[in-house]
C-alpha cells in the first residue's frame, strides 16, 4: 500500500488596512453631506436644434451619418417635448 502526502497552500485572507477604512468612511460621510443639486433644466427644442446645426456642418462630408443625426434629433424632440 502507497501513501501520498499532498501539501495545499492556502492564502491568508488580505485585509484592508486599518486607515483605509477610516478615510473611506471620511469620504463617504463628506459625499453625502454634499447637496445633491437639482439637475439642470432640459430644453429639448433647444438641444436637438444643436444636433441639427452638426448635422448640417457635416452633410457634406458625411451624408449618413448627418441623416442619422438628424433623426436622433426629431427622436429626442419628439420624446421630451
Amino acid at each position: 500500500m502507497t501513501t501520498t502526502t499532498i501539501s495545499l497552500q492556502i492564502p491568508q485572507p488580505r485585509t484592508a488596512p486599518r486607515l483605509a477604512a477610516v478615510i473611506g468612511e471620511w469620504v463617504a460621510a463628506l459625499l453625502n453631506a454634499l447637496p445633491s443639486g437639482t439637475p439642470a433644466p432640459r430644453y429639448p427644442s433647444r438641444e436637438a436644434a444643436r444636433v441639427r446645426a452638426l448635422a448640417h456642418r457635416i452633410e457634406s462630408s458625411d451624408p449618413r451619418f448627418a441623416s442619422e443625426l438628424y433623426a436622433a434629433a426629431d427622436r429626442h424632440e419628439m420624446l421630451y417635448s
